[in-house]
């Protein structure tokens, strides 16, 4: 049986399209881990950051070199961006049908490749401990920075029918975690949630990336009462109004104050993302991010140095835009802050019960061997033995980098 291999870059819906594409191809090549000597290889790209394009783009290139008798696939949000010469390049439709990419001297990145519909369901998610539904797809939203939209087509829902018989079909594993490009934009995500937790199954529901404007009270309580993690990122980009008003995000400072308060009220971790040195982001205005993360209940922060996109509206401010040491240095006073922060939230857990899932991943910590696990509020914890399913335990002890238990 001849061998393929997948690389994913980028989201959690990466993750699952890469799983869809798997399936489609698993009765004609069997698949391996990404290595050289295989007969496929397919690269599922991201185009979020330019670093994120330029990773996607060197992986691909550099298979091409050291396998030139391998077809190579090159699919996902960078498809649109980049022609890489002697590949198929195909956009993200073909995710959906990706043998038709495998026929010879194929391409095709055409607008519709966008719009696609996405009723397709995945069956398994092998060799993972959870599993990733596609519940939404595209994006309507205008953030100036973001150049997703253009890539990712407009909004559009799985069925809610179809939401549910997947999670039933994916129960066997621990946790499911629901996933989309704008996942908030869901049409009746409340109602879908509480028809998930009305299932009562003996899974956790994990909620990926979820933007602010789509939070309110309801929703929180929903997730503190039901089957679900106990944990949400919600992307705050700014602590300036000012700044969140050139990014074109649709809420300001007070607004995510109260939704994160109310996270924290009701035992819910949240993470975030922040962007440093967007066009005119003056010193002041970022120590005024700075101390209102400082202030929140945040727990986790990914940091990103604002990284310019093509046919993104922020390519037309005319302001100006910080570069080297001072955005490096704003991007690092972040994160040592969120490491802090972090720290900080985990060591009140300590003496407390949490639910986990442990991986197969070992870690040596201390001259012994622990099973990684992930808890209900996304922390690490070690653990001893590989326990199966959803476990209860009481965390004993934290190091600074993982909890015990």
């Amino acid at each position: 049986m001849k061998k393929a291999s997948i690389a994913t870059f980028g989201c959690k819906l990466n993750q699952y399209e890469s799983q869809l594409m798997a399936e489609q191809i698993k009765d004609e090549y069997e698949i391996v881990n990404f290595k050289d000597g295989c007969d496929l290889y397919i690269i599922n790209s991201c185009a979020v950051t330019s670093k994120a394009s330029k990773e996607s783009r060197n992986l691909a290139k550099r298979i091409l070199k050291t396998n030139p008798q391998s077809t190579v696939v090159y699919t996902g949000c960078d498809s649109y961006l980049e022609n890489l010469s002697g590949i198929t390049i195909v956009g993200n439709s073909y995710k959906n049908n990706i043998k038709k990419a495998l026929q010879k001297n194929f391409s095709d990145t055409s607008q519709e490749t966008k719009t696609y519909p996405i009723n397709i369901l995945i069956k398994d998610f092998e060799k993972k401990s959870r599993a990733f539904i596609k519940i939404q797809e595209g994006c309507n939203n205008h953030c100036t920075y973001c150049i997703i939209p253009k890539l990712r087509g407009k909004e559009r829902d799985k069925d809610m029918g179809l939401v549910l018989n997947e999670i039933q079909s994916l129960s066997k594993f621990p946790e499911i975690v629901l996933s989309g490009t704008n996942i908030g934009s869901y049409k009746n995500l409340k109602e879908l949630l509480k028809k998930i937790d009305a299932l009562n199954l003996k899974t956790r529901i994990r909620i990926s990336s979820i933007e602010p404007m789509y939070i309110d009270n309801e929703f929180i309580d929903i997730i503190a009462d039901g089957r679900f993690a106990k944990h949400l990122h919600i992307p705050l980009q700014s602590g300036c109004d000012r700044i969140l008003k050139l990014m074109g995000r649709d809420y300001n400072r007070n607004f995510f104050e109260r939704i994160a308060k109310r996270c924290y009220d009701k035992g819910i971790f949240i993470g975030t993302d922040v962007i440093v040195g967007f066009f005119g982001e003056t010193e002041k205005e970022f120590l005024e991010t700075y101390r209102f993360i400082e202030d929140l209940p945040l727990v986790f922060g990914h940091v990103f140095s604002y990284s310019k996109r093509p046919y993104t509206a922020a390519n037309n401010i005319k302001m100006k835009l910080e570069k080297g040491p001072i955005v490096k240095e704003r991007n690092a006073q972040l994160k040592e802050l969120f490491l802090r922060k972090f720290r900080q939230a985990v060591e009140t857990m300590v003496k407390k019960e949490t639910e986990i899932i442990v991986e197969s991943t070992t870690i040596k910590r201390n001259n012994q061997m622990y099973y990684k696990a992930i808890s209900s509020q996304y922390f690490p914890v070690l653990v001893k033995e590989q326990l199966n399913g959803l476990v209860n335990v009481v965390i004993n002890d934290f190091d600074g980098v993982y909890a015990y238990a």
